[in-house]
């Protein structure tokens, strides 16, 4: 088993490197456009208003991102999802409040209250029929399945390895070799796998933080920004493949 991890090493790690690499440029040039809004413009930090608490949920991505490329680094994988999950309920919490019209998260999340992650979800979903009623009066059919109801099955699924329910973790356990991985997988292929469903997460938080950055610094920003950024995680996909 050693020799054929060895040989799936030298396969995959190389990819997965490429694609943590990735990520974590993206995750830095967005971090430049986080630091600028508090270095070179007026915007009142820590202050009761909505750019003050997309300002702050933007660094807890930004934050959460750079901890979990950390542990990929590391080769963890089940071990991470809990990261990812905080990740996934900052994002959403983010969506929430930028939501131009809602108010009351908004006033509860800056007042310090829980906002539980279904709260936000619903937020969300609120957000999303704005967004596709639009698209229809542009003549745009959208499509897909809804935020709500994809959101309810991701949180699910990365609620069950974070709540250390049984099957959360099952690439830890060789039922074989009779051994519990303590540390990095032994299996690059697994690597993989947890590399790129988290580089899908990751993603779609750098997607909403820099949505929510637009708000304050212009749309223009996140015009410039959006398309080149998902060219670049595409092309990284497609010239380093993961199983």
């Amino acid at each position: 088993m050693a020799e054929e991890h060895q040989r799936i090493d030298a396969l995959f790690q190389p990819r997965i490197d490429a694609h943590i690499a990735a990520f974590a440029e993206e995750v830095e040039a967005v971090i430049v456009a986080h630091k600028y809004l508090a270095d070179r413009t007026d915007l009142e930090i820590r202050a009761e208003t909505r750019w003050s608490a997309i300002w702050e949920l933007s660094g807890r991505c930004l934050a959460i991102c750079r901890v979990i490329l950390h542990d990929l680094r590391g080769g963890f994988t089940s071990e991470a999802i809990g990261s990812v999950r905080a990740l996934y309920e900052a994002t959403e919490l983010l969506a929430a409040v930028a939501f131009h019209e809602e108010v009351d998260v908004l006033r509860q999340w800056l007042a310090g209250e829980w906002i539980r992650e279904r709260e936000a979800r619903t937020v969300v979903g609120r957000k999303e029929a704005l967004a596709r009623d639009r698209m229809r009066e542009a003549g745009v059919e959208p499509e897909g399945r809804g935020a709500v109801e994809v959101g309810a099955e991701v949180y699910d699924l990365l609620s069950q390895p974070a709540h250390h329910r049984r099957f959360g973790f099952p690439e830890t356990i060789s039922v074989e070799l009779r051994e519990f991985t303590y540390g990095p997988h032994p299996s690059a292929e697994v690597r993989a796998h947890h590399v790129d469903y988290a580089g899908q997460l990751l993603e779609t938080a750098l997607l909403v933080v820099i949505d929510g950055l637009g708000d304050i610094l212009g749309r223009e920003y996140v015009r410039d920004t959006l398309p080149p950024m998902q060219a670049r995680l595409e092309q990284a996909r497609e010239q380093f493949p993961l199983p």
